[in-house]
Protein backbone atom coordinates (compact mmCIF):
# COMPACT_ATOMS: atom_id res chain seq x y z
CA UNK A 1 0.00 0.00 0.00
CA UNK A 2 1.24 3.62 -0.89
CA UNK A 3 -0.39 6.98 -0.99
CA UNK A 4 0.35 8.81 -4.45
CA UNK A 5 -1.12 12.15 -5.83
CA UNK A 6 -4.05 11.63 -7.34
CA UNK A 7 -4.19 12.31 -11.34
CA UNK A 8 -6.86 13.34 -14.23
CA UNK A 9 -7.04 9.28 -15.26
CA UNK A 10 -8.05 8.40 -11.74
CA UNK A 11 -11.70 9.70 -12.23
CA UNK A 12 -13.55 5.86 -13.11
CA UNK A 13 -12.10 4.63 -10.62
CA UNK A 14 -12.30 7.05 -7.50
CA UNK A 15 -15.83 6.83 -8.92
CA UNK A 16 -16.19 3.53 -8.55
CA UNK A 17 -15.04 4.02 -4.87
CA UNK A 18 -17.03 6.98 -3.89
CA UNK A 19 -20.07 5.62 -5.17
CA UNK A 20 -19.46 2.14 -3.45
CA UNK A 21 -18.38 3.97 0.03
CA UNK A 22 -21.25 6.77 -0.15
CA UNK A 23 -23.92 5.43 2.44
CA UNK A 24 -20.45 4.70 4.38
CA UNK A 25 -18.99 7.89 4.22
CA UNK A 26 -22.08 9.74 4.59
CA UNK A 27 -22.77 8.15 8.05
CA UNK A 28 -19.62 10.60 9.14
CA UNK A 29 -19.33 13.76 6.68
CA UNK A 30 -21.20 15.64 4.78
CA UNK A 31 -22.66 14.56 1.55
CA UNK A 32 -20.86 15.63 -1.45
CA UNK A 33 -24.12 16.13 -3.34
CA UNK A 34 -25.56 14.29 -6.49
CA UNK A 35 -23.40 16.64 -8.46
CA UNK A 36 -20.33 15.28 -7.78
CA UNK A 37 -21.44 11.30 -8.76
CA UNK A 38 -21.16 11.04 -12.17
CA UNK A 39 -17.99 11.02 -14.11
CA UNK A 40 -17.98 14.72 -14.93
CA UNK A 41 -18.83 15.39 -10.90
CA UNK A 42 -15.73 13.26 -10.14
CA UNK A 43 -13.52 14.43 -13.29
CA UNK A 44 -14.29 18.46 -12.48
CA UNK A 45 -13.03 17.24 -8.46
CA UNK A 46 -9.95 16.27 -9.30
CA UNK A 47 -9.63 19.08 -11.33
CA UNK A 48 -10.20 21.24 -8.84
CA UNK A 49 -7.56 19.52 -5.95
CA UNK A 50 -5.41 19.36 -8.59
CA UNK A 51 -5.33 23.20 -9.32
CA UNK A 52 -5.23 23.63 -5.51
CA UNK A 53 -2.21 21.54 -5.47
CA UNK A 54 -0.76 23.68 -7.88
CA UNK A 55 -1.23 26.75 -5.55
CA UNK A 56 0.47 25.04 -2.52
CA UNK A 57 -2.84 24.68 -0.49
CA UNK A 58 -3.72 21.30 -0.90
CA UNK A 59 -1.73 17.96 -1.49
CA UNK A 60 -4.64 15.67 -2.83
CA UNK A 61 -3.78 11.85 -2.17
CA UNK A 62 -4.92 8.45 -2.96
CA UNK A 63 -4.51 5.26 -0.71
CA UNK A 64 -3.67 2.68 -3.09
CA UNK A 65 -3.15 -1.29 -2.88
CA UNK A 66 -0.18 -2.64 -4.69
CA UNK A 67 -2.97 -3.84 -7.51
CA UNK A 68 -3.45 -0.48 -7.69
CA UNK A 69 -7.02 -0.76 -6.35
CA UNK A 70 -8.25 2.47 -4.82
CA UNK A 71 -8.21 1.74 -1.11
CA UNK A 72 -8.96 5.57 0.25
CA UNK A 73 -7.89 8.87 0.23
CA UNK A 74 -5.76 11.19 2.10
CA UNK A 75 -4.96 14.77 2.27
CA UNK A 76 -3.16 18.02 3.33
CA UNK A 77 -5.55 20.71 2.81
CA UNK A 78 -5.47 24.63 4.16
CA UNK A 79 -1.32 24.64 3.63
CA UNK A 80 0.06 27.08 5.10
CA UNK A 81 3.52 27.74 4.22
CA UNK A 82 3.95 30.89 6.42
CA UNK A 83 3.06 29.30 9.29
CA UNK A 84 4.53 26.35 8.80
CA UNK A 85 1.06 23.71 8.77
CA UNK A 86 -1.68 22.14 7.37
CA UNK A 87 -4.97 20.50 8.12
CA UNK A 88 -4.82 16.34 7.71
CA UNK A 89 -7.90 14.21 6.50
CA UNK A 90 -8.53 10.73 5.46
CA UNK A 91 -10.96 8.09 4.77
CA UNK A 92 -10.62 4.91 3.70
CA UNK A 93 -13.38 2.72 2.37
CA UNK A 94 -15.89 0.19 4.56
CA UNK A 95 -13.77 -2.99 3.07
CA UNK A 96 -10.04 -1.54 3.82
CA UNK A 97 -10.99 -0.66 7.72
CA UNK A 98 -9.31 -2.45 10.72
CA UNK A 99 -6.70 -3.38 8.22
CA UNK A 100 -3.97 -0.72 9.21
CA UNK A 101 -4.25 0.89 5.84
CA UNK A 102 -4.98 4.40 7.53
CA UNK A 103 -2.35 4.06 10.38
CA UNK A 104 0.28 3.42 7.55
CA UNK A 105 -1.43 6.74 5.07
CA UNK A 106 -0.78 9.21 8.04
CA UNK A 107 2.62 7.71 8.58
CA UNK A 108 3.18 8.16 5.03
CA UNK A 109 1.62 11.79 4.49
CA UNK A 110 3.78 12.93 7.72
CA UNK A 111 6.43 12.54 5.57
CA UNK A 112 5.14 14.04 2.87
CA UNK A 113 4.21 16.83 5.40
CA UNK A 114 7.95 17.95 6.13
CA UNK A 115 9.39 17.45 2.64
CA UNK A 116 7.18 20.48 2.24
CA UNK A 117 8.66 22.07 4.93
CA UNK A 118 5.69 22.06 7.62
CA UNK A 119 6.53 21.66 11.27
CA UNK A 120 2.69 20.82 12.18
CA UNK A 121 -0.29 18.46 11.06
CA UNK A 122 -4.18 19.26 12.65
CA UNK A 123 -6.37 16.61 12.50
CA UNK A 124 -10.36 16.78 13.94
CA UNK A 125 -12.22 13.30 14.79
CA UNK A 126 -15.32 13.33 16.01
CA UNK A 127 -15.41 11.97 19.73
CA UNK A 128 -17.96 8.98 18.37
CA UNK A 129 -15.16 7.80 15.64
CA UNK A 130 -12.39 6.46 18.48
CA UNK A 131 -11.11 4.24 15.24
CA UNK A 132 -9.84 7.97 13.80
CA UNK A 133 -8.76 9.08 17.50
CA UNK A 134 -6.82 5.96 17.56
CA UNK A 135 -5.40 6.13 13.97
CA UNK A 136 -4.62 9.56 14.99
CA UNK A 137 -3.02 9.17 18.21
CA UNK A 138 -1.12 6.06 16.90
CA UNK A 139 0.95 7.93 14.50
CA UNK A 140 2.09 10.97 17.45
CA UNK A 141 -0.90 12.92 17.23
CA UNK A 142 -2.22 15.17 20.80
CA UNK A 143 -5.74 16.23 21.37
CA UNK A 144 -5.28 20.00 22.29
CA UNK A 145 -9.21 21.06 22.37
CA UNK A 146 -12.77 19.76 22.19
CA UNK A 147 -15.16 21.48 19.98
CA UNK A 148 -18.88 20.86 20.74
CA UNK A 149 -20.93 21.61 17.93
CA UNK A 150 -17.89 21.44 15.40
CA UNK A 151 -20.61 19.95 12.40
CA UNK A 152 -23.79 18.72 11.83
CA UNK A 153 -23.88 15.80 10.29
CA UNK A 154 -27.35 14.11 8.62
CA UNK A 155 -28.96 16.57 11.55
CA UNK A 156 -26.90 15.55 14.50
CA UNK A 157 -24.25 18.05 15.80
CA UNK A 158 -20.93 16.25 16.51
CA UNK A 159 -18.18 16.98 19.13
CA UNK A 160 -14.89 16.85 17.76
CA UNK A 161 -11.91 16.41 19.22
CA UNK A 162 -9.12 18.61 17.69
CA UNK A 163 -5.54 17.11 17.37
CA UNK A 164 -2.14 18.35 16.64
CA UNK A 165 1.32 16.20 15.74
CA UNK A 166 4.88 18.26 15.73
CA UNK A 167 6.55 17.66 12.71
CA UNK A 168 10.19 18.77 14.58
Amino acid sequence: MKIRLIELRDAPKLLDFESKNRDWFERTIDSRGEYFYCSFGVLSHIEECLYEYQQDVLLPMLIVGDDGQILGRINLSNIDQFNCRAELGYRVGQAFTNQGIAKEAVAQIKQHAQQYGLEKLIAYAATTNPASQKVLMANEFAVIEEHSNFATINGVSLTCLELECSLI
